[in-house]
């Protein structure tokens, strides 16, 4: 199966809403992934009608029982992360602190601390306006973890493209280069850098590429606001061409991008000609690689 990841070394290069114009040019012949869950938006383009809804379980919470503590307070001074306190003569547990490493529960002189599941996120399985599955999820606020709720998202959207033949998977991936980003880009076919005509662009785009080459991850990249700056531009073409990146398409800036946002639209609904023609430069790229059809 093909597995396009769309990623970008930091956040607003327009990745996201890319990635939504090329779900809406691959139709029914792409699952798609959002893989973005610490802050998911390609729904809000997508519009999916939400159908399955699931817990997710990303770590463990301690909880405490009340009626044996003796409030000796060894967990209040093992704890790390100040997420033991004292309330009204009792022990209780900031969720919002804790790091569940669990080192409260082997201090307790009574075992009165159990360690228990924690819910640390939702995932969906919809079916977006363009009638196509879509995987995505919601990570629960200050939650860690979101490496592997990116895995359970991806785990899902192969698993319904492969129960339902489909042949591509096209995942919006998280920005940067941390534990969401490596999985997200786990098993891709290919990689779709999208960076911008900026220092910071340029800066993160390298650090993106260190990643793709230590996992031998072939990619390709586009130029959004590519008018930006003419020199960095030209930087990104050099720098792309000593990695052996081919730059598929270069976009213009354009206040499209934002205005795609604020109405809900694709930019293929939008109707810009300049940018629908990089597009559609891009959707030839990925299908030169093997169709997806």
């Amino acid at each position: 199966m093909k597995q396009i990841v769309v990623m970008s070394g930091k956040g607003g290069t327009g990745k996201t809403t890319i990635t939504a114009a090329l779900g809406q040019l691959a139709g029914k012949r792409a699952v798609m992934a959002d893989c973005d869950v610490d802050a998911a938006n390609l729904h809000l383009l997508l519009r999916p009608a939400k159908s399955v809804k699931e817990r997710f379980v990303g770590g463990m919470l301690p909880m405490i029982d009340t009626r044996g503590c003796t409030e000796c307070g060894y967990c209040e001074t093992a704890c790390a992360f100040s997420a033991i306190v004292l309330r009204n003569g009792q022990y209780e547990i900031d969720s919002l602190a804790c790091e569940g490493c669990g080192v409260c529960s082997h201090v307790c002189p009574g075992n009165y601390i159990t360690m228990m599941p924690r819910v640390t996120g939702h995932f969906l399985i919809s079916r977006s306006r363009f009638d196509q599955i879509m995987v995505h999820a919601a990570l629960g606020i200050g939650q860690e973890n979101s490496g592997k709720l990116v895995t359970k998202v991806k785990t899902e959207a192969l698993s319904e493209a492969n129960r339902e033949n489909i042949p591509c998977l096209l995942v919006d991936g998280p920005p940067g280069i941390g534990c969401p980003a490596i999985a997200a880009v786990s098993g891709a076919t290919e990689v779709l850098l999208v960076t911008e005509a900026t220092r910071a662009g340029l800066h993160d785009l390298r650090r993106l590429m260190k990643l793709l080459a230590h996992f031998s991850l072939p990619a390709s990249c586009v130029i959004n606001k590519a008018d930006l700056d003419e020199h960095v531009r030209t930087e990104i073409h050099a720098v792309c061409e000593e990695q052996g990146i081919a730059v598929i398409a270069e976009i213009p800036w354009t206040d499209v991008f934002p205005e795609s946002l604020r109405q809900g639209k694709t930019l293929i609904e939008m109707s810009d000609a300049r940018v629908s023609d990089e597009l559609t430069r891009i959707w030839t790229h990925i299908n030169s690689k093997g169709e997806c059809v």
